[in-house]
């Protein structure tokens, strides 16, 4: 076991779970109407920032919608339960699993450090999908997000360590800089092989 790092904190979205926003976005346009998009920011680049909006609760599904359509001049259409949610249903990546549990095995504390709206957080855990995980900090639950200083440093000071006490794993290159600044290990996750390799090479695993 390394003897600086403790903490392994992961990324949900992209990472453990199989799923990406783009697809769900993409799927969500079809039904509006909107197919010659491919996403959110292609509409709109301002609609990233409302959704971050709203994977912090600072405001809820309805009233995202409602900006929605405010800022793209697109009625979404009426439906019962959350419209965000009606896309999603990622399952985990078993070799993902797998390197978790090896972790866990050799001593690591192992938490789940996760951008993610109310919708999406009920699915997770409806579905035990953060089960693997000592602790969940979903950005829907803190109020902040990545990749936000506010985000990474409220981890730390609940787990009582120090950045270079921790190794992130993020699919987002922007995420991993943000948390770098903190001094957290991190890493840029393209696939478990190579994340494998590089837990080998500074002996975590």
């Amino acid at each position: 076991m390394n003897t600086q790092i403790s903490l392994i904190m992961v990324d949900m979205g992209g990472v453990l779970a199989l799923h990406t926003d783009s697809t769900m976005e993409y799927s969500l346009l079809k039904e509006f109407g909107l197919e010659q998009y491919r996403s959110f920011s292609e509409l709109d680049p301002s609609l990233p920032l409302l959704l971050q909006e709203h994977s912090k609760s600072v405001i809820d599904e309805k009233e995202m919608w409602r900006l929605f359509t405010e800022k793209t001049h697109s009625e979404v259409p009426s439906y019962e339960g959350s419209l965000w949610g009606k896309y999603f249903s990622p399952t985990l990546d078993k070799a993902m699993e797998t390197l978790l549990r090896e972790l866990k095995e050799k001593g690591y504390r192992i938490i789940c450090a996760t951008n993610t709206e109310p919708a999406h957080y009920a699915y997770h855990r409806k579905n035990n999908q953060y089960a693997l995980f000592d602790a969940v900090y979903a950005s829907c639950v803190m109020g902040h997000a990545k990749p936000e200083r506010a985000f990474f440093t409220h981890i730390l000071e609940q787990e009582q360590v120090t950045g270079e006490q921790v190794f992130f794993i993020d699919d987002y290159l922007e995420n991993c800089n943000a948390a770098s600044e903190v001094r957290i290990n991190a890493h840029h996750f393209q696939d478990v092989v190579m994340l494998r390799q590089t837990l080998n090479g500074i002996g975590i695993l």
